[in-house]
């Protein structure tokens, strides 16, 4: 997937953690909005849209890309 496509892309909660454990990040779901957060900073990295799928835009944007 190139970058621009994978910005724009909606991810699971489980490929948006795959993503991150592969970058040494522990994400997590916060239960009380599903916001998937840093488990050691408690940082938020995105918040889920209505059908509980997350932006990649946020996810890179964490990352650092």
């Amino acid at each position: 997937m190139r970058y621009w496509e994978a910005c724009e892309a909606q991810v699971t909660a489980a490929e948006a953690i795959e993503e991150c454990r592969k970058h040494d990040i522990t994400a997590v779901l916060r239960e009380a909005d599903g916001a998937l957060i840093d488990k050691d900073s408690g940082e938020a990295i995105g918040l889920p849209d209505g059908y509980g799928e997350f932006y990649g835009g946020d996810v890179l944007g964490f990352l650092g890309y």
